[in-house]
């Protein structure tokens, strides 16, 4: 396409700020990033699904969709909230991988050398 206007005019101006972002604090997106994205796909599947993430963010599981599509943003506190479920679910099964050792130690029984640790 051939344009009339100056070469200076057709070059594309590039903006001090972000594409979603806006002058007016209230009006900016969250950030749209990958790693946020699939960080909650990950941890929807450790904590047993959709409905199980979306109530510690406490959301519907329509919105979570919308994170994890990508049509609304993941914020830092999503990530946070999401990240201390994880470590407390975590927590959780180190507790009761020590009381199931407890229990096979005073059986007395040993388990096959194959299956001492299964790290």
């Amino acid at each position: 396409m051939i344009s009339a206007a100056p070469p200076e005019a057709r070059q594309s101006q590039s903006s001090p700020q972000l594409a979603n972002c806006s002058p007016i604090r209230e009006q900016r997106g969250l950030p749209i990033e990958m790693p946020r994205m699939m960080g909650l796909e990950t941890a929807y599947e450790i904590l047993g699904g959709k409905k199980a993430l979306a109530d510690v963010l406490g959301v519907c599981v329509r919105s979570l969709n919308y994170k994890l599509n990508a049509d609304r943003g993941v914020s830092n506190l999503d990530l946070f909230v999401t990240a201390k479920a994880l470590e407390t679910r975590g927590n959780k099964m180190l507790e009761h991988a020590a009381k199931l050792r407890a229990v096979l130690a005073a059986s007395g029984d040993h388990p096959a050398p194959l299956m001492l640790e299964a790290r």
